[in-house]
């Protein structure tokens, strides 16, 4: 019978592990908790973010040795905050991850199922909308192959995938790109 060395390694991480993989199950569970309707309409949101807009730009505007003043710096944080959540609240987000052997692009639910042909994609996107409504806009995240010598996403499988996923807002998370970069 194999024994545990007394001071082994794995003492340490499976309960980290599974500490870890519980906390990923409350992140994706929280959606659902969240209150979906708030309630603020198109023009609560223009102006808003027009209000936002127009405190960034006073804000610029100032020396940088001179402070903002506190209720001014207080507006501008809280409509920050309010342009996050109601970001939040508008965007549903599907990943999507490539192969690094193959370089087939693949979707969970719950297991790998694969989008082979602009046909799959459309009913992906059709599914997404039917399940998400018309309230939240859908962005589709394209993780990339975590090994760096992994020659996919080719230049061709992008210009497929933008064909295929015209319409909905497209996006890769490529390992050590800088952030916010969309191909």
């Amino acid at each position: 019978m194999i024994e545990m060395p007394p001071r082994s390694i794995t003492r340490f991480f499976v309960p980290m592990i599974d500490v870890l993989t519980l906390l990923f199950c409350i992140y994706l569970l929280m959606p659902l908790a969240s209150d979906p309707d708030t309630g603020e309409t198109p023009e609560d949101q223009a102006a808003r973010e027009l209000r936002l807009r127009e405190l960034e730009a006073e804000a610029a505007k100032r020396p940088q040795g001179d402070d903002l003043p506190a209720k001014l710096r207080e507006e501008l944080e809280r409509l920050k905050k309010m342009n996050a959540e109601a970001l939040r609240q508008r965007l549903t987000v599907r990943v999507l991850e490539v192969d690094g052997r193959t370089g087939k692009l693949y979707y969970r639910e719950p297991d790998l199922i694969e989008i082979a042909a602009p046909a799959d994609a459309r009913r992906l996107i059709a599914r997404d909308r039917e399940t998400q409504g018309t309230q939240k806009e859908l962005y589709y995240l394209i993780l990339c192959p975590r090994d760096r010598t992994s020659v996919y996403p080719t230049r061709e499988d992008r210009m497929n995938y933008r064909q295929w996923f015209d319409g909905v807002a497209l996006g890769y998370d490529e390992p050590g790109a800088t952030a916010g970069r969309k191909s």
